[in-house]
């Protein structure tokens, strides 16, 4: 395989922008090894049916743990972090946000950016309102990230500035072109992917500039948060960024420059309006960011996702976002934290052999959950479906990003000399691999695996070889027949049934201390999102939890076109065309608008041919 050139002119070779689209061996490798990766279990799976039973139950039994483990962990951790945003809560409760204006030569301002494409105008401008409500909103400068490609957008985009121009700082509208190039490392180049990756890097580019000519503010203290067209902030986040940002940056070393953002994103709003397949994915995507958000606080790890901040300056130096990626929030993470490592390598001492490479970035998470819209189409029950499948090919294309990763760290430890190389460095890397394996390649293979252990299972006439045809779950786990039970021989429905109870127990507490206790605390936007929750127990937080339960009892179902043929299709497109994909966006509503949304062949990006 080709290893690039450690320097180039006495410079380190800039690792952390590798390309999955480069012209190299290494490059298309990388695309293909999730699809490789899974082919490789399922043949496995396949010996072990037809040659070697044990190899079938050993394989079986780590890929359900695995699974069962991560599945549960991150539940426990959500359901552990809804505490923590009850606490939250507390201490904003009956205090009203001051919106006037407060800086001083070293205040953080904030410069969000709102990347949207064919959204109706009223749900940007209730995103706008939510925003206008946050503490110190007057400091805040508002960048509408429209796209050129949008009929009417910048008289959207205008009108849309003339309403909230004297709620903020500076409102911009930016329009991106539909002809720019991604440009590699290999000196190749590929035209972007219309989306929002290459939206955003449009629109910080040109507020960046904007700022940087204005003069009048420390670059150094602006923080960019990327907010989603339907998500509402807390009126506290911000606020609580700026003082955390603040106490860092007064202690010694530059730890603030390296630090990202996070609040769990939970998608509740209109949510019992939904169609089951919207509302199951809320529970799998609240799980999972909820629970990730949450682990950050008791020492885990987890990458930034659709809302998040950082300081413009990183952003600005790693060039955080390219124009040619789908999964933005997770290119966004792993690129800034290869560029900490190529940073740290270049001007710390790991190159002259006094002490390894230490990567420096981290992310923080912010306790006050962000509310967003789940999938809900303007055109009927059934169409949202279809646009739900829209949005699952989307998701499941971020397996681009475990290729990225794996790509930029070929790179990255051909680059760096060996005295460069410590733990910190190799346990960060497998930190990141193993997430993004957990992500998109366990759930599949896993699923996989199951399905045939069950086939299996009712063609030996419900009898695995070397285990017993019946097991009590006390004799289970003798040590004869442990890896039987892990296996699932005795009781095939224990790997899917107990993670299921969790993402209910920890959905139950989400949208409980979210959205059903806040309800009437204020009478701000945010407060005033209860999911829409109707109440048919006497009480709303039973009903929630029976909901719930009742929709959970389909989600496997529902996970076999939303989740396995979804990532399969993922796998493949991202082996044969990177991220040159179509790109549908799908439709959400709100209480501000009930028709709109991108859909149909006018909303598609690059052709995958």
């Amino acid at each position: 395989m080709d290893c690039k050139d450690p320097t180039s002119k006495g410079q380190l070779y800039a690792f952390h922008k590798a390309n999955i689209h480069e012209d190299r061996l290494a490059a298309r490798v990388c695309r293909v090894f999730p699809l490789a990766l899974f082919l490789t279990i399922c043949s496995v799976v396949l010996v072990g049916v037809f040659y070697d039973t044990l190899t079938l139950l050993v394989l079986s039994a780590i890929m359900n743990v695995a699974f069962w483990l991560w599945i549960v962990s991150t539940c426990i951790f959500g359901i552990l972090g809804t505490w923590l945003v009850q606490r939250e809560l507390e201490k904003f409760k009956g205090v009203e946000p001051n919106t006037q204006d407060r800086a001083s030569c070293d205040s953080v301002v904030h410069l969000i950016v709102v990347p949207n494409y064919k959204e109706d105008e009223e749900m940007l401008a209730e995103t706008l309102e939510a925003l206008s409500e946050a503490d110190d909103s007057r400091l805040f400068h508002i960048v509408l990230a429209m796209e050129a490609r949008e009929q009417g957008s910048d008289i959207k985009g205008a009108s849309l500035k003339a309403r909230f121009k004297d709620r903020f700082a500076n409102v911009d509208v930016t329009l991106h072109p539909a002809d720019q190039e991604q440009l590699h490392n290999d000196g190749t180049s590929g035209p972007e992917v219309p989306g929002k990756a290459s939206n955003l890097k449009w629109a910080l580019s040109q507020s960046y500039t904007r700022l940087q000519d204005d003069g009048q503010l420390k670059l150094a203290s602006v923080m960019v948060t990327v907010a989603d067209a339907d998500c509402i902030f807390h009126p506290g986040y911000f606020s609580c960024i700026s003082k955390e940002f603040n106490v860092m940056r007064a202690k010694p070393g530059d730890a603030h420059e390296w630090t990202m953002w996070q609040a769990p994103q939970l998608s509740y709003r209109s949510h019992w309006e939904a169609p089951i397949c919207s509302r199951t994915w809320t529970y799998v995507s609240s799980m999972y960011e909820f629970g990730g958000t949450s682990g950050l606080h008791y020492g885990g790890h987890h990458m930034v996702f659709s809302g998040y901040s950082l300081p413009l300056q990183l952003a600005h130096l790693a060039e955080s976002w390219d124009g040619d990626v789908i999964a933005e929030d997770h290119h966004c993470y792993l690129k800034n934290f290869f560029y900490s490592v190529y940073t740290a390598a270049s001007i710390g001492s790991a190159m002259d052999g006094s002490r390894g490479c230490q990567p420096q970035l981290q992310v923080r998470p912010v306790f006050l959950p962000v509310k967003s819209t789940p999938v809900i189409s303007s055109e009927g029950y059934w169409a949202s479906y279809r646009e739900r499948w829209y949005q699952a090919k989307r998701h499941t294309q971020g397996v681009a990003e475990f290729s990225y990763a794996l790509l930029a760290t070929w790179d990255c430890l051909c680059s760096l000399p060996f005295q460069a190389y410590s733990c910190s460095l190799f346990y960060s890397l497998g930190k990141i691999l193993t997430r993004l394996f957990c992500m998109h390649i366990l759930p599949i293979v896993q699923a996989v695996g199951l399905a045939v252990f069950t086939l299996y299972w009712l063609y030996m006439d419900r009898q695995i070889p070397m285990c017993p045809q019946s097991l009590s779950f006390f004799t289970a786990w003798e040590s004869d027949y442990v890896l039987c039970a892990l296996a699932g021989s005795c009781a095939l429905v224990w790997p899917i049934v107990i993670p299921i109870f969790f993402v209910v127990l920890a959905n139950y507490c989400f949208v409980s201390s979210s959205f059903i206790a806040p309800k009437g605390q204020s009478d701000k936007l945010w407060y005033k999102e209860d999911a829409d929750h109707p109440s048919r127990c006497g009480s709303e937080k039973v009903t929630a939890f029976f909901l719930i339960l009742s929709d959970c009892v389909l989600l496997p179902f529902m996970m076999v076109p939303y989740g396995l043929i979804a990532a399969l299709l993922g796998m493949w497109n991202v082996a044969v065309y990177g991220n040159n994909i179509n790109y549908i966006t799908a439709s959400k509503q709100t209480k501000a608008t009930s028709n709109y949304g991108a859909t149909g062949e006018d909303a598609r990006g690059a052709n995958a041919a």
